[in-house]
């Protein structure tokens, strides 16, 4: 699209903007599991912790969204909220958003990995929460498109039994999903062909800790991060615990061509 720029969200100056952008653009491209409320959206932006580039047209209305999930801490940015409306799409809108972002995003912050995640397309969805209110019909977006756009940036992924957590209260987490490593640092991947097996661990305990606040993730990143844990939560599951063991099998986790 040719009259189309990408500007950067700036907290709370932009609630307007975000409340639109998640109803045209958020809303359309992801089930009620793989999102979270506007609320929770509007409150980490002002705190910091995520950072959002949309693409928006002359007359300021939103086309596209790419959001980043930032742990500061370890230095471990996680790419989310990656859309296009489903009949704006094959326009080359995802791509200018992330020749846009990333580099921005890589200047400001000098991650040590960038983690994003996708459906795995050999895997069924049997582990996923289901919304008896979500339309069948929806379009959700094309996962093997999305897939082959962050293999054209480098994209790789981790083998280990990858869980979304839960984004919604009463969602659920999500299962069968992949967990991709886009870009890494000589520090965390000496070589192209495997990353830390530390980093990754990190970036799961924190993403759940903050996400959903469980014991079992709250816990070891109170230890290693000086937080907290909500003792109110239920401690995490054996999927968690299996996650977590998986991420630590060894001090090198492979890191697999999508």
């Amino acid at each position: 699209m040719e009259d189309m720029t990408i500007r950067f969200l700036d907290g709370e100056g932009d609630a307007g903007i975000l409340r639109r952008l998640y109803e045209t653009v958020l809303v359309p491209s992801f089930s009620a599991g793989e999102r979270e409320p506007l609320d929770r959206l509007r409150r980490v932006l002002a705190a910091d912790e995520l950072r959002g580039a949309i693409a928006v047209t002359s007359d300021g209305e939103p086309v596209g969204a790419l959001f980043l999930e930032w742990f500061g801490d370890i230095r471990a940015a996680l790419l989310c909220y990656f859309a296009v409306p489903p009949d704006l799409r094959g326009r080359g809108i995802g791509q200018r958003l992330v020749a846009v972002a990333g580099p921005h995003w890589r200047a400001a912050l000098q991650p040590h990995v960038v983690f994003a995640e996708a459906e795995d397309p050999l895997r069924t969805s049997g582990g996923s929460s289901v919304n008896e209110d979500e339309d069948p019909a929806a379009d959700h977006g094309d996962d093997d498109a999305r897939l082959r756009l962050y293999a054209g940036f480098g994209g790789r992924r981790v083998p280990v039994p990858y869980l979304l957590p839960e984004l919604s209260p009463g969602a659920g987490r999500l299962s069968g999903l992949l967990l991709l490593v886009i870009e890494s640092d000589d520090e965390v991947s000496p070589a192209p062909d495997r990353i830390r097996s530390t980093i990754v661990s990190d970036f799961v305990i924190r993403y759940f800790a903050r996400l959903e606040g469980t014991q079992e993730a709250g816990r070891q990143g109170a230890q290693e991060a000086g937080r907290q844990a909500d003792p109110h939560r239920a401690d995490g599951d054996d999927r968690l615990r299996q996650l977590l063991a998986a991420c630590r099998r060894a001090e090198f986790l492979p890191l697999l061509p999508l």
